[in-house]
């Protein structure tokens, strides 16, 4: 027997709008209804949390990977590891196992990895996603859509820690199969994989797309199947950008002569910079370095507050340098080489924003990605309002 009804919902990693707008024809036969949602300042670490919670990360904590919090930094142990040849130690296999080993260490459920950040200036950090947020209890702060299904014992199926599309993608068809789910959640990375190593234009995006048409098409073949109404929506955290120049951050605020983590702290993530000043002297050099580079600017904290990351205690930085759109800071904590895609830039920049497409209308107050939990907990007929615990 068929069931009344099911909420699907795909995520597909930086299925942005230009992308959308440029292959206009996908998935317009199951989801003629689209629109253009506004994004938030960061990577995913800040994006996938606010859009099963509603939340913005200055309420549910989550931001970047790591914060300054020396006194709970986990990795101090690391800091002898920085007197090893770097040919060994900065190897990206080596690195791997260590985070896994960490990650084991100290029941580290979620995404976790330790970049390319100098093992000495590890113990000045702590790291951000410590649990599994698509679990019960995943987020510091806050509940997302699967702690209120649990809440209400109401059945649903969300992905496995499994990296390949084709088994989220079968895993969610076989839940659907079954008919006893009203919650569908299937996380989708391959395109956000494909464009950060051949940019937006390569014809393998093409491609990738006309897969998760099909793929996305069984989904919604197998809902139609064993239920009545079947509410469908294909969503992003973020767009895309095409490389275009690089910026060495680190050179030049290594140029000051200053100490770092006597002087300053800093945390140089892909697209921005993010610095703590152990006295005054360090800032306006800092700030007077990087004020005089074209290639960027100082977010203040109002734009901060307006667009949903500012922390009062500063956790995350105390100023933050967002490099402009299309420029990748090489080298980072995060890779040491150019790559042709990239995102974490401002949301306004148009290859920023993500696409929301649907078999439903899409309401006119729904314009930024932490506004589809309301989507969710309509059609899943929940009265439920975002709350921070």
């Amino acid at each position: 027997m068929k069931r009344e009804k099911v909420c699907v919902c795909v995520f597909i990693d930086a299925l942005g709008w230009d992308i959308v707008q440029r292959h206009s024809k996908f998935l317009k036969s199951i989801a003629p209804e689209r629109k253009e949602l506004k994004t938030i300042l960061g990577y995913s670490s800040a994006c996938d949390p606010s859009i099963i919670s509603g939340l913005l990360p200055y309420q549910h904590m989550l931001w970047s990977s790591f914060y300054y919090s020396p006194e709970t930094s986990p990795f101090k142990p690391l800091a002898p590891l920085g007197l090893l040849p770097s040919v060994v130690m900065d190897n990206h296999r080596i690195r791997s196992r260590v985070s896994n080993l960490i990650a084991k260490c100290h029941g580290y459920t979620g995404y976790f990895q330790l970049y390319n950040v100098p093992w000495s200036y590890l113990k000045y950090f702590d790291y951000a996603e410590k649990k599994r947020i698509y679990k019960p209890k995943g987020l510091p702060k806050g509940e997302s859509i699967f702690d209120i299904m649990v809440s209400l014992k109401r059945p649903y199926h969300v992905n496995g820690p499994s990296y390949d599309d084709a088994a989220k993608v079968a895993g969610l068809v076989t839940a659907l199969d079954l008919g006893d789910i009203e919650l569908g959640y299937v996380t989708l990375g391959r395109l956000d994989a494909v464009m950060h190593s051949k940019g937006t234009m390569d014809p393998e995006v093409g491609e990738l797309l006309e897969w998760y048409e099909k793929e996305i098409q069984k989904i919604y073949d197998a809902a139609q199947k064993r239920y009545h109404d079947v509410a469908l929506y294909i969503f992003a955290d973020h767009g895309m950008h095409d490389v275009k120049d690089t910026c060495d951050v680190q050179a030049a605020v290594e140029s000051l002569g200053l100490h770092y983590g006597r002087d300053y702290t800093a945390m140089y993530d892909s697209t921005m910079a993010r610095f703590w000043f152990m006295h005054e002297d360090a800032r306006t050099k800092i700030e007077w370095q990087l004020q005089n580079m074209s290639q960027g600017r100082f977010l203040e904290d109002n734009e901060l507050k307006q667009l949903g990351v500012f922390f009062e205690d500063y956790r995350y930085g105390e100023r933050i340098w967002l490099l402009n759109s299309s420029v990748l800071m090489v080298p980072s904590f995060m890779g040491r080489k150019r790559i042709p895609g990239m995102h974490g830039y401002h949301p306004d920049d148009a290859e920023s924003s993500p696409a929301l497409l649907s078999n439903r209308a899409i309401p006119e107050d729904v314009t930024w990605i932490h506004h589809i939990f309301k989507l969710m907990t309509k059609e899943l007929a929940i009265d439920h309002q975002p709350v921070v615990h």
